[in-house]
């Protein structure tokens, strides 16, 4: 098991330029954007513009704060489309090749998003609201747990505060993760699991 914390994450320009992100976490340790296996990181989005281009990445996009975003694609790869993503929205996947523009529905946005190349691994991303969760992750070699909002505390003893990131890791093959998980009011939790297409990929460059 990994925690950050905020005063450990790290802040660079958008790969097209056109803002900044933070990055919480990548997979190897040390990789860059050219050869990660799965980064996780939070944008403020403050005007309307394209998304970086992401070849052979799968993506998953949470919105933390603000009013709302809204994507637009009228890529020549798939069929057009507008989705609108507020807080209360499901996390939103989409490949990182299509061509998406975002248009913040009033102020400045705050997203999370996952971001994992699809020939090495898989994810899934859900928000979790105040209350006892159990997840049972049967086909995850890694989990990731951020605490967007509030407080949340672990069967193992451990506690989470706003801005708060753990990475835990399947400690024996084909074993899963399970965790136990109090989120306290008001708290906003996002858990993502992460599964290897090549387990032993998991604890390559392990991080921790």
């Amino acid at each position: 098991m990994r925690k950050w914390s905020r005063q450990d994450y790290q802040t660079m320009p958008w790969k097209n330029g056109g803002g900044s992100t933070t990055e919480l976490a990548i997979f190897p340790e040390g990789a860059s954007l050219e050869n990660f296996f799965w980064r996780l990181s939070t944008a403020q989005v403050s005007t309307a513009g394209p998304f970086s281009h992401f070849a052979r990445i799968d993506r998953s996009l949470a919105i933390l704060s603000g009013d709302g975003l809204i994507l637009h694609s009228d890529s020549e790869l798939s069929s057009a489309f507008s989705v609108t993503l507020d807080p209360s929205s499901m996390p939103y996947r989409f490949a990182g090749e299509t061509a998406i523009h975002a248009e913040p529905c009033g102020g400045a946005v705050l997203d999370l998003n996952l971001m994992t190349r699809r020939d090495v691994c898989q994810h899934f991303m859900q928000r979790l609201l105040a209350g006892e969760h159990h997840v049972v992750a049967t086909d995850a070699q890694q989990v990731l747990l951020y605490c967007a909002q509030g407080n949340a505390s672990l069967g193992s003893g451990d506690s989470l505060q706003a801005g708060d990131l753990i990475l835990f890791e399947e400690e024996h093959e084909h074993a899963g993760i399970e965790l136990h998980i109090n989120a306290e009011e008001s708290a906003v939790l996002y858990l993502m699991r992460i599964s290897f297409l090549n387990q032993g990929e998991g604890n390559y460059a392990a991080m921790g």
